[in-house]
């Protein structure tokens, strides 16, 4: 982590600041307010409401819409402009309220400073608000506090705090305060520096300590991340860019369609007025105004079905886009693990024992119980009423440890009353504490502790320490990625036991401790590895630990190399590249890291998906096609930065929602295949009337009425479908695939020809018999029998959920809303029809089988096919797993 400012000394950090121990006095401090601003992070202005409302017309098949309202007032068709203005609202409302839902991300990176902090002023400690504190401010920051500033320490008593929300290392990182003399600029120096500072956000874990003040607000380390994260623009999901340049072509064909008509019109002589309508009929016909409304639907209800399953989406395309993902770039710690220490081994003399201690072989019984006596009272931790530990997270581990093996920690204590402690030291690298009867006993880094011993406990009595058989054993667990600490015991005189680094101690055994996968884990990631996707970790931890994690769960394998963040800085863009393409693991990264690692996935056309809970991880959950946070375990400041946002925690929910949206853009997909082909059937019936100069078979407002009901009850059913069960062994989608693929759009054209020409030829020969009423009645009830047709066909067979229901229900209301179109006076008079006649029944009836069998022919051939791909898909993703 960077700053402006590198102390080397606090007479150095004084003079920077223009402070001093005693702090500042309140005339000084107000001035520097006035200067520097408030301790909080810039807050963007909202977006008006009535921008975000406009916004919502910029869609060009909205645009069209509006052209066509306002050019039926002019022409004297208030109805038809009055309905399709009705129209409009709708979508632009359902697209308004969307928008408007998603919340400020800089309201949550707010609080995580702390209303509260205790500022040296005046010369006598204050409570007061953290928004208040200016640099050059002394603070005083104790265990449980969430750090307010950028502050340099000057003092530190064993201090410890939690930087897992900006660098990603699991544990509780050592502070120490600043010398009291200049240091050389060396890199070792710079390392001392900055296990001098403490950062904004970060959480004290243990200790106490005393800091000034570097920077507040915009400046500190947080700030930094939140200003790369505000620069980035929110990312367009796949299926919004796909709906847009869908609605881009469908655009640009209704204009020229509609121009066509127009000179068409004009040039056989009709009147300007008439052969505008024929053209904004013909516009209304062919955009589907009811397809935003569709999508949103089932967008929703996407949505809902994920938050059933603890995926809360923050945007309703986010579902989808979770469908297209090929490659997962997830976080180690809090995301993978539980973020949480446990004793995963023991080592006894002669044995080794893993987790779960619950039921230990006999013979390693009376081993495991002196080893965690001793882990239980050399601790500083404490058990609460819940069974939830407090204090260092590798002390809590410990306790856990010896609570599995059915040791309580405050018996243990009432038992054996500490008398005295030799706290841990960074340069000591253990702690010992002193008990009744002059027990001592000492934890701490094993290659110290393997020093000080002489002797090692065995079943059989004690014997003489084999220190280079405890090393092998001890790197070994080291190699796996796990911390690993050292236990000794022995008795000494009161007057020298704080001594303890004479030596002559037992070994009592050593505990490797890492920070676990989270249950369900593994088989999530072999789900996504079956199903074509790439996973990425991309952690701040140390690389032996996350390659470790990454070996356990299955996605990467011996000799993978680990990529960190000095070699993706010295790397080329190509070398980039290259890393982005084929590392699974990349280790002590950067925020700048992930950002730049996201950019590079998407510039090779990868739809990506970040995983996060840090803050650090924010600038890269924004950024990525799709963020996904966690609920419970991680920042604000990710929740807010991530569209998907796991109430808890369970990454195996990921897998869930992948499924998910390929099941929702399988269905959009569905949707557009029944929309278009009956939308532009109607669309050309107007234009084959104007170019053979013959009467429209279907009014404007007959068009719409088509439009609504069809988008209110049929259209629907493909947001209710079920997805296919071999959904999750295909590879993902192209990234570039389109919505409508070629051969998607040959098979709608043929079925729109058929359309076009059955209703047609209905319409002018029902024209001979009978009133132009009734023959515009059967030319729409032939329109709406050939799409109920067409959605029998694609719905296919019955998947026994509740898609069935839904798609009976649909037909059935359809239908008989078609009905009441000819046979309800008051319909009759506003849409100009007529009571069916049951002699047409035949007729229709033989349209309905007709489009059904064609429809079968062509998407059942494409079902064949796509089940083939499918098939294959699934082969390349095996192979892509393994």
């Amino acid at each position: 982590m960077k700053n402006n400012i590198r102390p080397r000394d606090l007479s150095e950090v004084f003079v920077d600041v223009g402070s001093s121990p005693q702090g500042l006095n309140s005339a000084e401090a107000q001035a520097r307010l006035t200067r520097f601003g408030p301790n909080r992070l810039p807050a963007s202005p909202p977006k008006p409401w009535w921008r975000r409302f406009l916004d919502q017309f910029r869609n060009p098949l909205i645009a069209i819409l509006v052209l066509a309202a306002f050019l039926s007032w002019l022409l004297g068709h208030p109805v038809d402009s009055g309905v399709i203005w009705a129209v409009i609202l709708i979508n632009t409302i359902l697209g308004f309220v969307q928008e408007y839902r998603a919340e400020n991300a800089v309201a949550a990176l707010q609080s995580l400073l702390d209303p509260k902090a205790l500022v040296l002023r005046d010369g006598r400690w204050q409570a007061m608000p953290a928004t208040g504190i200016v640099p050059g401010d002394v603070l005083a920051v104790q265990a449980g506090e969430r750090i307010s500033a950028d502050l340099a320490l000057i003092e530190a008593h064993e201090l410890s705090v939690d930087e897992s929300m900006l660098s990603g290392e699991s544990l509780p990182v050592p502070k120490a305060a600043l010398s009291g003399q200049r240091s050389a600029a060396t890199d070792a120096a710079e390392e001392t520096q900055r296990q001098s500072m403490i950062y904004a956000g970060t959480l004290v874990t243990a200790g106490s300590g005393l800091g000034i003040a570097l920077f507040t607000g915009a400046a500190t380390e947080i700030g930094r991340i939140h200003a790369l994260m505000t620069s980035l623009p929110p990312m367009q999901t796949p299926l919004l860019r796909r709906v847009n340049r869908l609605a881009g072509i469908l655009s640009a064909a209704v204009l020229v369609l509609a121009a066509l008509a127009l000179a068409v019109g004009l040039s056989h002589g009709q009147g300007l007025e008439s052969t505008l309508l024929a053209a904004v009929s013909l516009a209304v016909a062919i955009i589907p105004e009811g397809l935003p409304a569709v999508i949103s639907i089932t967008l929703a209800l996407g949505v809902q079905r994920m938050a059933r399953l603890g995926a809360i989406l923050r945007q309703l395309p986010a579902v989808e886009t979770l469908g297209s993902v090929t490659v997962i770039c997830t976080d180690k710690t809090g995301t993978l693990t539980k973020n949480r220490m446990q004793v995963a081994t023991a080592l006894l003399a002669e044995s080794t024992i893993h987790a779960p201690f619950a039921a230990p072989p006999p013979q390693d019984r009376e081993g495991l119980t002196k080893l965690a006596t001793a882990a239980v009272l050399c601790n500083d931790a404490q058990m609460g009423e819940q069974e939830e530990a407090l204090g260092d997270p590798m002390e809590q581990a410990l306790l856990h440890f010896a609570h599995h093996l059915g040791l309580l920690s405050t018996a243990i204590r009432e038992i054996h009353p500490r008398r005295d402690t030799l706290p841990f030291h960074h340069e000591r690298k253990f702690m010992a504490t002193a008990h009744d009867e002059g027990r001592v006993f000492l934890k701490g880094a094993p290659e110290v502790i393997l020093d000080l011993c002489d002797r090692e406990w065995h079943p059989h009595g004690l014997r003489a320490i084999d220190r280079k058989a405890w090393r092998e054993r001890i790197d070994a667990l080291a190699e796996d990625g796990m911390r690993t600490l050292a236990l000794a015991s022995g008795r000494s005189p009161e007057a020298s036991w704080e001594d303890p680094s004479q030596g002559g101690w037992t070994l009592l055994g050593a505990v490797a401790l890492l920070d676990p996968p989270r249950p369900g884990v593994r088989e999530a990631i072999q789900r996504c590895l079956l199903a074509g996707i790439r996973i990425q970790m991309i952690t701040g931890d140390h690389p032996r630990t996350a390659a470790a994690i990454a070996r356990h769960l299955g996605f990467m394998a011996p000799g993978d190399a680990v990529v960190t963040h000095e070699q993706w800085a010295a790397a080329s863009a190509a070398e980039r590249r290259h890393l982005a393409a084929s590392t699974k693991v990349f280790a002590r990264v950067h925020p700048e890291d992930k950002l730049q690692l996201v950019e590079t996935l998407q510039g090779q056309d990868e739809i990506v998906a970040m995983t996060g809970d840090g803050v650090n991880d924010a600038p890269a959950l924004r950024r990525a096609d799709i963020g996904v946070a966690m609920g419970r375990s991680g920042s604000d400041v990710a929740r807010e930065a991530a569209a998907m946002v796991l109430s808890d925690d369970h990454f195996a929910h990921i897998v869930d929602a992948v499924a998910e949206g390929r099941r929702v853009y399988a269905n959009i997909r569905k949707t557009l295949q029944f929309m278009l082909p009956t939308s532009f059937a109607q669309g050309l019936v107007v234009l084959l009337a104007v170019l053979v100069n013959a009467e429209m078979p279907i009014t404007p407002l007959q068009i719409l009425w088509v439009n609504t009901l069809t988008a209110s009850t049929m259209a629907l059913v493909f947001a209710f479908m079920g997805g296919d069960r071999r959904l999750m062994e295909q590879a993902p989608r192209p990234p570039r695939e389109e919505l409508i693929p070629p051969a998607l759009w040959r098979r709608m054209a043929l079925f729109t020809v058929l359309t076009v020409a059955v209703v047609f030829l209905i319409f002018h020969y029902d024209r001979f018999s009978h009133s132009l009423a009734q023959a515009r009645t059967l030319a729409v009830d032939a329109l709406m029998i050939m799409e109920a047709a067409l959605l029998i066909a694609l719905y296919g067979r019955p998947r026994k959920d509740r898609g069935d229901a839904v798609a009976g229900l649909a037909l059935f209301l359809a239908l008989l809303g078609q009905y009441l179109f000819g046979a309800l006076p008051g319909l009759q008079r506003l849409f100009g029809t007529a009571n069916p006649d049951e002699a047409d029944l035949p007729i229709l009836l033989g349209a309905g089988i007709l489009s059904y069998g064609v429809a079968r022919i062509l998407w059942g051939a494409e079902s064949r096919a796509g089940a083939t791909s499918g098939n294959d898909a699934s082969q390349k993703a095996d192979g892509k797993a393994s």
